[in-house]
């Protein structure tokens, strides 16, 4: 991690320490157990209603959408709870591009009880990862902190040797849903030496689906049943 880089980090979480009581959207001073204040909460938007299997708001009575339904995608399970608009992405921007990491902490803490607990949880979480290119130049794993945060809270180990990325693939930001594909194609290896059967992979934002695709067709190679796609949000489409 650079020294500015680390410097910052270091900066913002000891802020975010320091005065823990203030709303992560307008800093405002908050009530207690409060994660963000009235106002803030309401500009968090949630996907009504979502298909079980794609995650995108659900115009039918099924728990899968017409679309999955018809074709269901390779993965088993999405969970991305709130819409990828407003106080949402700002806050992740900030999370992903500044290292503002008390920022997903407090997103995740309004939308934890969508993540199921005994006895449906997956056995580990695989966090999606960076080339060691790409973390290198980032500094940190968006992904992997989600997953760190998500295992202190309900209780499931993270592994981040079992699924590894082979190719330093460009940027998903500004490509085509086919570009996107193309882009992500046979980036990831999977080494499932624990024989894993039930997986969630942690992400911080499910776009298009194309990564979770491939980490699905990758880790269904190497054995593993039922794969979920965990997220904090979903880009509507």
């Amino acid at each position: 991690m650079k020294a500015r880089k680390f410097q910052s980090l270091i900066l913002d979480n000891l802020t975010s320490l320091l005065d823990p009581h203030l709303c992560p959207g307008c800093q405002q001073t908050l009530l207690d157990q409060q994660t963000f204040c009235e106002s803030c909460q309401q500009r968090l938007r949630p996907v009504e209603h979502p298909c079980r299997l794609c995650g995108l708001e659900n115009q039918t009575n099924d728990d899968a959408c017409a679309v999955c339904l018809y074709d269901p995608p390779r993965w088993q399970r999405m969970i991305a709870p709130l819409q990828y608009q407003g106080l949402t992405r700002e806050l992740m921007m900030q999370f992903k591009f500044s290292q503002s990491l008390h920022f997903a902490n407090s997103l995740l803490q309004t939308i934890i009880h969508h993540f199921p607990g005994q006895p449906a949880k997956p056995e580990v979480l695989l966090p999606v990862p960076l080339h060691h290119n790409r973390l290198i130049e980032r500094g940190y794993n968006q992904a992997f902190e989600i997953g760190r945060l998500m295992s202190l809270i309900i209780d499931i180990p993270v592994d981040t040797q079992t699924l590894v990325r082979v190719r330093d693939t460009e940027a998903q930001v500004g490509l085509t849903a086919h570009g996107r594909e193309k882009n992500i194609l046979k980036a990831f290896a999977c080494n499932n030496q624990k024989n894993y059967r039930h997986v969630a992979v942690i992400d911080d934002i499910v776009t298009t689906g194309s990564t979770a695709n491939e980490v699905t067709k990758t880790l269904h190679r190497a054995g593993v049943e039922t794969v979920e796609i965990w997220s904090l949000a979903r880009v509507s489409l």
